[in-house]
């Protein structure tokens, strides 16, 4: 009986074991399916917001001699009014220098939509991933090109971050299918010892008498196996 007992815990330590690897399996051969996708849409994601990422450097440069004028207006009309002159003059230098970079900077707004389109798309991508990644911060509410682009800079490396951790949590993950697959083998059949556990357990009574003279030990084993335990009153 103490032996059958014996057996029964083990068999059930076996069957347990089993379940925990299936679902071990399962959640590492997800990271290792899916991981190859994910790796090739945030490549793609990448490479768009690096292209947007050019776009504003390139406004970058063009703004430049606009802002320029437009910061030389003011300090001219600044100088004008020191000086007690008249600065109707030089202020509507300002409004047109002002009104020339707000028009340029309105294809930068255009540009930035479509970093921030690119940024949500990202952001859903990483989310739907099987393990952890970082989110990136959002696109600043910033009209400068210069603004932008520093936030397209961060975009490309938060990418090129969920690229390794990717491809780090795959090949982690192959290591460990591997691994789990070769325990379960070594394990058994679950189906062979699901029988097994309940041959045993049709094969053992609910409730086991034991002598006064048994040792405590006994008792500890059946009832680790899930069996009541008597023990007579000694003579």
């Amino acid at each position: 009986m103490l032996e059958l007992a014996d057996e029964l815990v083990a068999a059930r330590l076996v069957l347990h074991r089993l379940t925990v690897l299936e679902a071990e399996i399962a959640h590492e051969r997800e990271i290792v399916e899916q991981a190859p996708g994910l790796a090739a849409s945030v490549s793609e994601r990448r490479a768009a917001i690096e292209e947007i990422a050019r776009d504003l450097e390139a406004q970058w440069v063009d703004q430049g001699p606009l802002v320029s004028l437009w910061q030389r207006a003011v300090e001219l009309a600044e100088l004008a009014e020191g000086s007690g002159a008249d600065s109707a003059e030089y202020r509507a230098d300002v409004d047109e220098a002002r009104l020339r970079v707000e028009t340029a900077r309105l294809v930068t707004r255009d540009t930035l939509d479509r970093l921030c389109t690119q940024r949500e798309a990202l952001v859903d991508e990483l989310l739907a991933a099987p393990f952890d990644l970082p989110t990136p911060a959002p696109v600043r509410d910033d009209g400068r090109p210069e603004a932008g682009r520093r936030d397209a800079l961060a975009l490309i490396e938060a990418a090129d971050a969920a690229l390794a951790v990717s491809e780090e949590q795959r090949s982690r993950a192959a290591a460990e299918l591997e691994r789990a697959e070769r325990q379960r083998v070594e394990l058994g059949d679950e189906a062979e010892v699901e029988a097994r556990v309940a041959a045993l357990e049709r094969s053992m009574p609910e409730i086991v008498e034991l002598p006064a003279s048994a040792p405590p030990s006994a008792a500890i084993r059946l009832q680790r196996a899930g069996l009541r335990v008597t023990v007579d009153a000694p003579a």
